[in-house]
């Protein structure tokens, strides 16, 4: 055991220092000199790990003689124009400066000298890591030490003949490797040894007689599933269908589908591509389960499954631990609806809390069987347990809270073993844990995994471990997803069970409850919030992790405080009081929570935009209404009897115990959660949805999202005609401007003005609402300024909708026409004070059109490439995420985007967030396409851009080779523009 548990723990040592194969890529421009093409070469991290370049004094003096006075580009490794939207990154420019040549690095000047005359002579420009410096020949012109290398977007010349002209560079492609032979033999060697190591702990472990770890009725199967284990699996399985999707399932979709084409697990749409280790083994599971198929319904199939895991861990193992009570019939209804109301909202999708919730939950019960029993095994399985789960996500680091919860029993236990030595054990105790390395560097050196964990801390801000505060804030947030109804109730009636199981536990009378396993599972639970702190970020949808440990304390308190466990205790008087009280508070936060969830998931759900009500009354000020009056009134009876020296009353029998009201708590939000979503997917068959996603998906094919969209390819020929007669006039007459309207240029009026247009005929399939009227706002609206749209009839106005008011950028504005209207005219009315010369507007709305619509599979068939901005990936499986291979971005083509107010995909195309395209973006203008969801037209839940290079581009080839690098190299450090300093 010693020899196992030594060999694990040096294979675990040295597996992240063995040697890796890393890719060595090199391009070269021109590729020919006579005729020279800009060349894309967006580099993802945007700098080389070394670059050089040459320029010839022929070739300056060519530019400088046909250019004249002024600056003319050499040599630039940005485009020479860009699209303005763009976010600018400072490269490699070389320019003929009034006849002298300056040169300037990542925006640093190195300086300028005159181009000699009739000499045969060159220029060198070399950076690397290190040092940065230009020559002439065998004189150094220019020198700055430290990182000073250029961004690399391509490569860019206004010579016609780039003759003259050389550049080369190394891509860093240091989170591109792949295992070597000696790392992979150290793999071998570490789980081979783990192995053996267990084996010698269970043989060990068979001179301890077994024990049993909780009651068991007679004739009792522990395994036989019963009809809660069927009901709840019904409830999963329809949540699985029809459920919702998490607001990073189309980020981690993103990241896994990109695997195959990127080489590695890189975090593809911020954070320069970096690796996410050294939490990522389980995006790797996720790869090879998407190879079968990318579709939502397939997967959402293992959060389902863990669901699965997780209940029967608790139905079957813990609860049983608890005491009879909690393991028998009652417990294990209590159990399901509460481990339904814990499980639902967080850990549907793929975002990492299920596989935390299971294995916290695992270590749970495996410690318990090594404090029935006083077996080593499942210990050494809870910290190996514990470690993988760990390295899950940061939050996993609670799953070593049950074995703190559990130590001093722990302890005592394996005193108790005198036939362990003390060596050999803590050995086996420490390899086990340490054997989870094996996880996270199986294709990554230690210095690639130590650059990516300081990427994340450079580029993002995070909260300091005392600002766990944070959490707490969002999830009272009426405004903020992270405080939805569904999130809140959960979290809020477990942290009050918290309080009301440590009371129970305290008493004398325990007799239906295992004080020592109760106590450790309360504990383990706090300590697990504790745990949390250490979580980099505070989002809410972490707690998803507690749902297995949060669904034991929540059963295990509803059960102590029913009447029945109230009356064992201490009586139905105070602590019953008391109880109400805090379910009457925790009730109404609840019920003051919004039904609201993540992107298209919230489409036709009731209450997401108010809280729960009944007409006029919100539930939430009901219950605490009605609450604080059954609370007062109790509470002056118990004051009352005091002061005459009577006994202390008990709980009427009409009024409920505590447990009651928190179990009809329990059972409301899990019914309003899944019925909500049932109305949902049977009250809108004819547009998209989760479950239609799914059906079609399981019955055939579907391309998810994009099956139910339609693109408008060409915004003009939509134009609608105008009305002739006397209803074509417009009196005063409005003058036209063109409006851009997402690249296009449409005929459109002015908004700093007042009036109204012609009026035009409606298309009959606005006449017949199956499409909306489509306007286009461009730029910014001034307060006061009123829109609308006129529709009419025979020339009268029948109708009139305003618009919302315009931002800078176009936003397009969808009206049905009303029944009965045949024509329609935009009318503005703006403020004198706003309709002057010199007010510097510029705003302006286009005339009105119909959508002349693509189905959107027929303008990107199934397995066209595009980048898939993270809100809205999961959602389109037939489409290919763009790569990013071997240091390098790929050069896009299409981009699918979330809706127009939906900022939050800019990170990729941002370079101080590390976005890996936002090279690619300075070389392209975007247009953009309109996209219509069928049956609700009115909603645009993704937008199609197709990116335009801004002039011919060439994509080089570039020149591949291998070598083999040990663990610890570092080819120096990735720069993040604006974030890193860059040395002056």
């Amino acid at each position: 055991m010693v020899v196992a548990g030594l060999l694990t723990g040096l294979a675990a040592l040295a597996f992240p220092f063995a040697p890796v194969v890393q890719p060595t890529v090199t391009y070269h421009w021109p590729s020919s000199p006579t005729d020279p093409e800009a060349a894309a070469i967006p580099l993802m991290p945007y700098q080389p790990i070394s670059l050089t370049a040459s320029v010839s004094c022929s070739a300056a003096r060519r530019l400088a003689q046909a250019g004249g006075a002024g600056e003319h580009v050499l040599l630039s490794t940005t485009p020479l124009r860009v699209d303005p939207s763009a976010h600018p990154l400072p490269g490699l420019r070389v320019a003929v400066v009034n006849g002298r040549l300056a040169v300037s690095s990542a925006g640093v000047d190195l300086g300028s000298w005159p181009v000699p005359a009739g000499s045969d002579c060159s220029w060198t420009f070399t950076s690397g890591v290190d040092r940065t410096e230009l020559r002439m020949a065998e004189v150094v012109l220019a020198v700055r030490e430290g990182d000073l290398r250029p961004n690399v977007i391509g490569a860019f010349t206004e010579l016609p003949d780039a003759t003259g002209l050389d550049l080369r560079l190394v891509t860093d492609t240091r989170f591109s490797t792949t295992i070597g032979p000696l790392k992979l033999s150290i793999a071998v060697l570490g789980v081979a040894s783990l192995l053996v190591l267990l084996v010698a702990l269970a043989y060990t472990d068979r001179a301890v007689r077994g024990r049993r770890t909780g009651p068991r009725a007679p004739g009792e199967r522990r395994w036989r599933p019963g009809a809660v284990d069927v009901v709840l699996a019904a409830v999963l399985g329809l949540w699985w269908v029809i459920g919702p999707i998490t607001v990073d399932d189309g980020y981690i979709s993103g990241i896994v589908r990109s695997r195959g084409s990127n080489g590695f697990i890189g975090n593809v749409y911020r954070w320069l591509n970096a690796p996410e280790e050294p939490f990522s083994w389980f995006y790797e599971l996720y790869y090879w389960w998407s190879l079968v198929s990318p579709s939502t319904v397939w997967m959402r199939l293992p959060s389902t499954l863990l669901g699965l895991v997780c209940w029967a861990l608790l139905s079957r193992h813990l609860l049983p631990r608890l005491g009879r009570p909690c393991a028998g019939v009652r417990g294990r209804w209590t159990a399901a609806a509460v481990f339904a109301l814990w499980w639902l909202p967080f850990n549907l999708g793929l975002r990492p809390e299920p596989w935390v919730a299971v294995g916290a939950l695992a270590v749970y019960v495996t410690v318990e069987r090594t404090v029935a029993t006083g077996r080593v095994l499942p210990l050494a399985a809870a910290l190996m347990l514990a470690g993988v789960t760990t390295l899950v996500t940061p939050t996993g680091l609670l799953a070593f809270a049950p074995i703190l919860a559990a130590a001093g029993p722990l302890v005592r236990r394996l005193r108790e073993r005198s036939d362990l030595h003390r060596l050999p054990l803590a050995v086996a105790l420490l390899a086990a844990p340490a054997s989870a390395t094996l996880l996270v560097f199986a294709n990554q050196s230690l210095a690639a995994v130590l650059e990516s964990v300081r990427v994340r801390t450079v580029i993002s801000g995070r909260p300091a471990w005392y600002a766990e505060y944070e959490r707490y804030a969002l999830l009272l947030d009426p405004h903020d997803i992270q405080g939805s109804l569904a999130r809140r109730a959960p979290v809020l009636l477990t942290l009050l069970a918290v309080a009301g199981a440590s009371w129970a536990l305290t008493r004398r009378e325990r007799r239906d409850v295992a004080g020592g396993p109760a106590r450790r599972l309360v504990v383990g639970f706090v300590l697990a919030l504790a745990a949390m702190t250490l979580s980099p970020t505070k989002f809410t949808h972490h707690f998803g992790g507690l749902a297995g440990l949060g669904a034991g304390v929540l059963v295990l308190a509803v059960l102590t405080w029913s009447r029945a466990g109230l009356r064992a205790r201490s009586g139905l008087g105070r602590p019953a009081i008391a109880g109400l009280a805090g379910v009457t508070v925790v009730g109404a936060l609840v019920l003051r929570g919004l039904n609201t969830w993540a992107y298209v998931s919230n489409y036709g759900l009731t209450w997401s935009t108010n809280s729960p009500h009944l007409g006029p009354v919100r539930l939430a000020e009901a219950v605490l209404g009605l609450g604080a009056v059954l609370v007062v009134g109790l509470a002056g009876a118990v004051v009352w009897r005091r002061a005459t020296d009577r006994p202390e009353p008990t709980l009427p029998r009409w009024v409920p115990a505590p447990a009651g009201p928190a179990l009809v708590l329990v059972i409301a939000v899990v019914a309003l959660e899944v019925l909500g979503f049932v109305r949902v997917s049977a009250a809108r068959p004819d547009t998209y949805t989760l479950a239609s996603d799914a059906v079609r998906t399981l019955t055939g094919s579907s391309c998810g999202l994009q099956s139910d969209l339609s693109v408008e390819t060409d915004p003009a020929a939509g134009t609608l005609p105008q009305a002739v007669g006397p209803a074509g006039a417009a009196e005063p007459a409005m003058p036209v401007v063109p409006v851009d309207v997402g690249g296009p240029v449409l005929p459109g009026v002015p908004i700093p003005s007042t009036g109204v247009t012609p009026w035009y005929v409606l298309d009959e399939a606005q006449r017949e609402a199956v499409l909306p009227v489509v306007v286009t706002l461009a730029g910014a609206t001034a307060p006061g300024d009123s829109i609308g749209l006129d529709f009419g009839s025979g020339g009268q106005v029948v109708a009139r909708s305003m618009l919302a008011p315009a931002t800078t950028m176009p936003r397009d504005q969808r009206v049905m026409a009303p029944p009965g209207a045949d024509t329609v005219r935009i009318a503005i009315n703006a403020p004198e004070s706003t309709t002057g010369a010199g007010t510097g507007r510029r705003a302006a709305v286009s005339l009105p059109r119909v959508p002349r619509l693509t189905p959107m599979t027929a303008v990107l068939p199934p397995g066209s490439t595009a980048v898939l901005d993270w809100p809205v990936a999961f959602l389109f499986p037939c489409l290919r995420p763009e790569p990013l291979p071997l240091g390098t971005a790929g050069l896009p083509r299409w981009r699918v985007a979330p809706p127009p107010e939906d900022p939050s995909a800019e990170i990729t195309y941002t370079p101080a967030f590390g976005g890996p395209f936002a090279g690619p973006r300075l070389l392209v203008t975007e247009l953009r396409m309109a996209t219509y969801l069928r049956g609700e037209p009115l909603r645009e839940p993704a937008q199609l851009l197709r990116w335009i290079p801004v002039v011919p581009l060439e994509e080089p080839t570039p020149h591949v080779t291998t070598t083999s690098v040990p663990g610890w190299r570092a080819d120096g450090h990735t720069r993040v523009p604006e974030v890193d300093p860059v040395p002056g």
